[in-house]
């Protein structure tokens, strides 16, 4: 008889459900949260719902305003140059930790990676019945093999919530993509840097890319200067 899951577990598993969904698309910028409609939709209690909106509230993928609830978190430029700047100082971080921790097993995964991610972008280009999920998993595959060797735990638990929170963004980037091979060759460059042990072509090549999101979605903000509030529509998406 398999044992009860705790609420610690079920709340675990409603964090990485209601992120998928939010990331998705399914739950959209400021929508409602509502108890008892999660309830219903993910089939688990009130109890871990709401430790798991807590949780994400701290994660930045939910706002909890006084009399207003628990909503998804908006979508906003402003948003975004926070999530870029961010991802800028961690990932980069990190890389430069991996590079100098100079490992072949590294090495080996971050050009095993690439392979998926290229093989990926050609079964979607020949239609070969890749779709946007699977880009989207060997690209997220590819930029943890980037910094998987960094040697600290937290930086890598960074990565991937700014990873995550940032790919609701790129889910609209990608939709205007036409040249993927454009796409590869950002990827490609980054890790030629890489193997080649230049650390500071290596640097600059991961924060190029890390702008593009911001460049694609924003195109007439920057994406070094400061934030300005300005709402999107993609808040009504």
């Amino acid at each position: 008889m398999a044992d009860t899951p705790t609420e610690d577990t079920l709340a675990n598993v409603a964090v990485q459900r209601i992120i998928d969904d939010i990331v998705s698309g399914a739950l959209e910028p400021c929508a409602k949260l509502r108890i008892e409609s999660l309830k219903e939709h993910y089939g688990m209690g009130a109890s871990p719902l709401r430790e798991a909106l807590s949780r994400l509230t701290t994660l930045g993928f939910v706002t909890n305003e006084s009399h207003r609830g628990f909503r998804v978190a908006p979508m906003s430029e402003a948003d975004l140059q926070d999530i870029t700047l961010n991802r800028r100082m961690v990932e980069r971080e990190a890389l430069l930790r991996s590079m100098r921790r100079d490992d072949d097993e590294w090495e080996v995964g971050v050009v095993a990676a690439f392979t998926r991610l290229e093989r990926t972008v050609e079964r979607l280009r020949n239609g070969q019945g890749a779709e946007g999920a699977d880009l989207e998993r060997a690209h997220k595959q590819f930029h943890a093999a980037v910094v998987a060797h960094c040697g600290s735990p937290r930086l890598l638990g960074l990565h991937d919530t700014l990873y995550d929170q940032a790919q609701r963004y790129r889910r609209l980037m990608m939709r205007g993509i036409q040249d993927l091979d454009e796409f590869l060759d950002h990827h490609a460059i980054l890790l030629k840097a890489l193997l080649g042990g230049d650390s500071d072509a290596a640097a600059n090549a991961l924060v190029d890319h890390l702008n593009l999101t911001l460049k694609s979605v924003y195109p007439d903000g920057d994406a070094h200067g400061p934030a300005r509030h300005r709402t999107n529509t993609a808040q009504n998406l």
